[in-house]
């Protein structure tokens, strides 16, 4: 089994994007982006319209060995480099930051979203920006930014590619992947956050999207995907026998919790099943 890469790596590094940065936001603004994938940066250069971003150079999967983790190296390395980034924020002062893909297209609105933090809530560990145009579940709304609203999200919703985190969100997250074997998304929107003691919120609609989610005639389609090497292939994951028995045996025992938190949501909670739509 390969040890996660170290946060110190100097795989990674950050800068200060400064073409065509007008704006600084009271948010930092992180990107996460390949050194092989200029063409993304420029592209989100673009999406973000002057809005100061700082660059994370992202681990990049392809130059990194297998691993037995139940990832494949690809998402590995797509997480610890998220880890990174949540890292670089809490060092610094800031209260809340804003953190990004590279393969967006963002609606306008955006530079409000990062200009000001009262519109989030005070208990927010993170807000979900995207969607991925998935069923997921919803609590009661509340008028937000911009003619959005914003609902407590209470299951899986797939897409690590726009968020903001709270100090404590960061802190919270990195215990939670200190010793990960799932990808950023889902790790960052589980399936039950409420008993992962996180509180998650959805912006409604949701302000980006990612590419490979809009048609071709959307403008979207235009990259391959980023879980693979120059090449296109992607790695398998590495999973040994015990592994898999293991996993399983975690995933029948967990049957009878996900019975009772979903009667508690329905009971309770009584939430909404919807599509959070992109505009």
């Amino acid at each position: 089994m390969s040890a996660a890469p170290r946060a110190a790596s100097q795989a990674f590094f950050a800068e200060r994007d400064e073409a065509g940065s007008a704006g600084h936001p009271r948010m930092k603004v992180y990107l996460i982006n390949l050194d092989r994938h200029p063409d993304r940066l420029a592209h989100m250069r673009n999406q973000l319209n002057g809005i100061a971003f700082v660059r994370i150079a992202a681990l990049d999967g392809s130059s990194r060995p297998p691993t037995a983790k139940g990832l494949t190296r690809f998402e590995l390395a797509c997480l610890e480099s998220h880890k990174v980034a949540w890292r670089q924020f809490l060092a610094g002062p800031e209260a809340h930051a804003c953190f990004l893909e590279d393969d967006l297209h963002v609606w306008p609105g955006f530079d409000a979203l990062v200009e000001s933090e009262a519109w989030i809530p005070a208990d927010a560990h993170s807000i979900k920006l995207d969607t991925y145009l998935q069923a997921v579940e919803l609590g009661d709304k509340r008028a937000s930014i911009g003619g959005r609203e914003l609902a407590r999200l209470y299951s899986r919703h797939q897409s690590s590619a726009a968020y903001i985190l709270s100090r404590e969100g960061a802190a919270r997250y990195l215990e939670l992947t200190a010793s990960a074997s799932l990808p950023a998304d889902y790790s960052l929107f589980p399936n039950h956050p409420r008993r992962a003691g996180l509180r998650i919120y959805q912006l409604i609609p949701a302000i980006a999207i990612q590419d490979h989610l809009l048609l071709p005639d959307q403008g979207g389609q235009t990259f391959a995907t980023g879980m693979a090497g120059p090449d296109g292939a992607a790695a398998p994951r590495g999973a040994s026998t015990l592994g898999k028995l293991g996993r399983e045996t975690g995933r029948l025992a967990g049957q009878f919790g996900n019975l009772i938190e979903w009667s508690y949501q329905k009971a309770v909670l009584r939430l909404q099943t919807t599509t959070v739509r992109v505009g």
